[in-house]
């Protein structure tokens, strides 16, 4: 499975509050990934980061808040809005659900995104409560944050995350 984790217009917006420095060079990388996971008929998941004040208003769709079209999902690929940094509890146990029979082919989960150290860190250690038996793994090529990388890329290895080379 792989987890794509907020990669949505505003954070390549320099004038955004969301902008996050750096994260243009990640998109080629994740547009690769997104294409061999799409080649090898892995389950991939995206997330939207939507602001809690614009929750259940037509703002939840405006394009900044919408993923980067380079990157953009599939009919059959799952996106979930979330409102604070972490996949709400309800929504991943129907992620669950939704998945058992084709996960249960593949133990593999890699979370790739941003913000490494808030909603990449978080999201990690929710999916490894929801799928306590998966082999969770993180590219640092692949994740980006405006500070504390470095830190959140040792506390994934604490977790037992495995932090690739």
């Amino acid at each position: 499975m792989l987890v794509v984790i907020d990669m949505q217009n505003h954070i390549l917006d320099p004038d955004s509050e969301s902008y996050i420095p750096g994260c243009e060079a990640l998109i080629p990388n994740i547009k690769k990934r997104i294409t061999k996971a799409r080649t090898n008929n892995e389950i991939i998941l995206y997330t939207r980061d939507i602001p809690v004040e614009m929750k259940d208003t037509p703002k939840e769709e405006a394009e900044e808040l919408q993923i980067i079209s380079d990157i953009a999902p599939q009919a059959d690929e799952i996106v979930v809005k979330k409102y604070y940094f972490t996949i709400p509890p309800d929504k991943l146990l129907e992620i669950c659900k939704s998945v058992e029979d084709d996960f249960k082919q593949s133990e593999k989960l890699e979370v790739i995104g941003v913000e490494t150290s808030l909603c990449v860190l978080s999201n990690a250690l929710a999916l490894q409560s929801a799928f306590p038996e998966a082999d969770i793994f993180i590219d640092p090529n692949l994740v980006c944050g405006r500070k504390h990388n470095d830190c959140a890329l040792a506390l994934f290895k604490q977790f037992n995350i495995e932090v690739l080379n």
